[in-house]
């Protein structure tokens, strides 16, 4: 379903249910980055386990209250990002962040060929994991963090074959991949400051 019909049908019979107040910012974001589109928007299951593995740590579990996922492509091109944007129990919102953030970090340690960085935007604390090559079906992932509402938001940077695909080198997929992220921050930055008046 394209975003927009999601958008349009809101509140009709039979449409997909509203994001709750903390997460609709995080899943109406469209547009950004020279034009990438949400072509697909699916709500966590309800009858989803509170929680989800959190790393490679036994036992390690990250909460999860509410949750949805996007995927986004650019126009005639295959997905270029899977998006979750997942509600944390405030209560356990700093452990859920110290876990994704160690499992990142664990997952750079162990592998050369994965560059690691980390850095702020607009209030968001950001961890990206980016192949130092176009190799695979995933070439990085991006974890986004809202302090302010315990929002957690992963990024999944999806490979495609060379016709299905914006980009053609590794340089022009960093560049796409940082103006997603940018794009995506400032669209929810200002979707969650809407709400608060």
């Amino acid at each position: 379903m394209l975003l927009a019909d999601a958008l349009a049908g809101a509140g009709e019979p039979g449409s997909p249910r509203q994001p709750e107040d903390k997460l609709q910012p995080y899943v109406y974001c469209d547009g950004f980055a020279g034009g990438i589109r949400a072509v697909t928007l699916d709500r966590r299951p309800r009858t989803a386990e509170p929680w989800r593995a959190g790393s490679d740590e036994v036992g390690a579990r990250v909460s999860v209250v509410d949750g949805y996922r996007v995927m986004y492509s650019y126009a005639r091109t295959f997905a270029f990002a899977n998006l979750k944007a997942e509600q944390s129990d405030s209560s356990r919102y700093s452990e859920d962040k110290r876990i994704v953030t160690l499992n990142l970090a664990s997952m750079a340690k162990a592998d050369r060929l994965l560059d690691l960085a980390e850095f702020s935007h607009m209030g968001f604390s950001v961890q990206t994991l980016t192949k130092r090559e176009l190799a695979g079906r995933s070439l990085g992932m991006a974890q986004i963090f809202s302090d302010a509402d315990s929002v957690i938001v992963t990024v999944f940077f999806l490979n495609q074959q060379p016709q299905y695909r914006k980009f053609q080198t590794h340089e022009e997929f960093i560049f796409l991949r940082d103006a997603f992220v940018r794009g995506y921050i400032e669209c929810a930055a200002e979707k969650r400051a809407a709400l608060l008046f």
